[in-house]
C-alpha cells in the first residue's frame, strides 16, 4: 500500500464518543450549582471520578442517614 499526501480538506471525525467514562460525560453536561444523587454503593467511584475529571470543582457530602446516599454538587 502506498501512502500519498492529500491537499484537500481532511475528513470529519465520526461523532462516536467511546471514552469509556460515564462519569466524565455526566460531569461535562452538568452546570455549576447542579447536583446528582449518588447511592452509597457508588460513592467511592463517584468521588474518584470527580477528583479526576472535576479537580476540586465539586463537593460530595452525605444527604441521607437511612440509605447513606450522597450529593455530588458541581461548584464551578
Amino acid at each position: 500500500m502506498m501512502f500519498s499526501i492529500q491537499k484537500s480538506e481532511a475528513p470529519k471525525p465520526l461523532n462516536i464518543r467511546n471514552r469509556g467514562s460515564k462519569w466524565r460525560d455526566l460531569f461535562e453536561t452538568m452546570r455549576p450549582g447542579e447536583w446528582v444523587r449518588v447511592p452509597k454503593e457508588s460513592q467511592a467511584r463517584a468521588n474518584a471520578a470527580a477528583a479526576k475529571y472535576m479537580r476540586g470543582r465539586y463537593s460530595l457530602y452525605r444527604i441521607d442517614n437511612v440509605t447513606g446516599d450522597y450529593c455530588l454538587l458541581k461548584l464551578r
